[in-house]
């Protein structure tokens, strides 16, 4: 196999990001950053001319550096911001490990977490996110990945895992509003606070949170930036 599909690790199989996208940020991301801080800076006088832009002093003071040692810095600065970025994309990438045993889940610093293999009923990706489900439907994970689809699916298909293209259970979600009757005080609260999360996109506290949730007795899916959730299956909940 090669590095893009499943490569084996001893009796594991590991699914990444395919190499173009793994390494096209490290390259791509910078070089944005630039073009768009050299657009900047030769905008600048003219923005700067504008009454009715926004952030004029800025413009008149990127307008005002001498040039082209103002240009330099200011395309610079984009190249920096991109590089910023781009340790910020690598850090949220995922990994999946999947073994006949367990499935592991990687991203970036972050502690390894696992379920055990013998709890997966199935797996799918919905809307982005692989998605893990045991005989009952609860959520064992769910993952933000860029992983394709038929790298997941051939990796989990290699150690007799039952792939499915799409949530058996994805009817029973319910666009979430702020004080549903249904989901009760607990989950409505803890789905505010995960709301006011995915606003400021703080990926880590909105993760926390879906677990958090789910503990209340509902399962969590993003769709556009809104919450969708159904009752948690009883089975083995925590």
């Amino acid at each position: 196999m090669t590095q893009d599909s499943s490569p084996v690790t001893g009796n594991a199989t590991l699914a990444v990001e395919p190499v173009r996208l793994r390494y096209g940020s490290v390259i791509g991301l910078p070089v944005l950053g630039g073009l768009i801080g050299w657009l900047v800076a030769l905008a600048a006088g003219w923005v700067a001319g504008l009454r009715w832009a926004p952030f004029q002093g800025m413009f008149e003071l990127i307008a005002s550096l001498p040039q082209p040692a103002g240009t330099l810095g200011i395309a610079g600065f984009g190249v920096l911001a991109g590089i910023g970025f781009s340790s910020l994309k690598a850090a949220d990438r995922l990994s999946v490990n999947v073994a006949p045993e367990r499935v592991e889940f990687r991203r970036g610093r972050r502690a390894p977490s696992e379920v055990a293999g013998t709890e997966v009923d199935s797996a799918f990706l919905d809307r982005g996110a692989l998605v893990l489900q045991d005989s009952a439907g609860d959520e064992l994970a769910r993952e933000q990945t860029g992983i394709p689809v038929a790298t997941l699916r051939a990796a989990f298909h290699e150690h007799g895992y039952r792939w499915l293209k799409s949530d058996p259970h994805g009817g029973e979600f319910a666009l979430w509003v702020p004080e549903t009757p249904a989901v009760g005080v607990r989950a409505d609260s803890l789905l505010r606070t995960r709301a006011h999360a995915l606003k400021k996109r703080n990926d880590t506290d909105a993760a926390q949170l879906r677990d958090a949730i789910k503990r209340a007795g509902f399962l969590v899916r993003d769709e556009k930036k809104q919450q969708y959730v159904r009752p948690r299956p009883q089975r083995n909940q925590n």
